[in-house]
């Protein structure tokens, strides 16, 4: 998961004269500390005025925390980092929390909500019910009650925080 900020100089910025540059997370506490250094030199205020992450970024975030976020990020698979962005981005949860409770959300990958009704009632979970009557099931209702339930779909799949 790639994630890339424009570090800029706020004192410069505030003398009329944006300057900056672009840097890709996690970096080490050496190229960061470099990274500061380069852009900022003598000033010490930094401000991000852009951001390529596929989680909301703030112009005034902590970049050292935001880095060591990015480090344990990259530390989980592509399917734990979309449950970590569903928590952050569709529940409000923070960097921290989001790696705190990742493990318990539920992720169907590629998947409508209508496809995990489909999946809920094979697996048996509103009880045993014979194959030759689940051809009059209303799996679009059981989907629209899915949703209200706490099942949220976007356009990786379906995820439930349980």
């Amino acid at each position: 998961m790639e994630i890339n900020v424009y570090l800029t100089n706020l004192a410069k910025y505030n003398a009329g004269r944006l300057f900056g540059k672009w840097i890709q997370l996690p970096l080490s506490d050496d190229e960061l500390q470099k990274a500061f250094q380069e852009v900022l030199g003598n000033d010490e205020e930094y401000f991000l005025t852009d951001y390529e992450a596929p989680f909301s970024i703030e112009e005034y975030d902590n970049l050292r925390e935001l880095n060591e976020f990015s480090k344990h990020l990259e530390e989980l698979s592509d399917f734990d980092q979309e449950k970590v962005i569903f928590l952050i981005e569709e529940l409000g949860y923070s960097r921290s929390e989001s790696l705190k409770y990742y493990e318990d959300v539920i992720f169907y990958e590629n998947m409508t909500i209508k496809d995990v009704a489909y999946d809920l009632v094979d697996e048996g979970v509103f009880g045993d019910i014979a194959d030759s009557i689940k051809c009059y099931i209303d799996y679009e209702s059981i989907a629209r009650d899915l949703s209200i339930d706490g099942y949220h779909e976007n356009d990786k799949g379906v995820f439930y925080y349980v």
